[in-house]
């Protein structure tokens, strides 16, 4: 039973883990060198912290660029954001009791992290 709940973890952790490690050899690397839970926490949240330096260059890069009303818009949708990514994040953390729910909360902060700088960088433009 155990080796079951185990297998099924770690086949979970690969499809959840899989999304933001196919496109970011760091986070791959790191992943791949990683032996505990708290290991592969620490590889998102490292990268999560590039992410958000990089989500924070995007905001401020969009929000120069609005004009009027629309940069009162992308600051209201931007705090909304926050709160979505933590609250969907905390629910994605807490779904099953284990201790993979961490690896997933934590990967969640990232991909959302990840997506969203890239939708403010659209914004802008190349």
């Amino acid at each position: 039973m155990i080796r079951t709940s185990f297998v099924a973890s770690a086949l979970l952790l690969a499809l959840c883990g899989s999304v933001s490690a196919a496109d970011n050899p760091a986070l791959k690397k790191c992943m791949d060198t990683a032996n505990t839970t708290a290991d592969m926490v620490g590889c998102n949240v490292k990268e999560t912290k590039v992410q958000d330096k990089r989500l924070n260059v995007a905001y401020k890069t969009a929000l120069a660029a609005q004009q009027g009303a629309r940069k009162q818009q992308l600051q209201d949708v931007q705090r909304l954001w926050i709160k979505y990514r933590d609250a969907n994040c905390a629910f994605a953390g807490s779904a099953t009791g284990g201790t993979i729910d961490q690896v997933n909360g934590s990967g969640c902060v990232l991909d959302m992290t990840q997506t969203r700088a890239q939708e403010l960088e659209n914004l802008v433009g190349p």
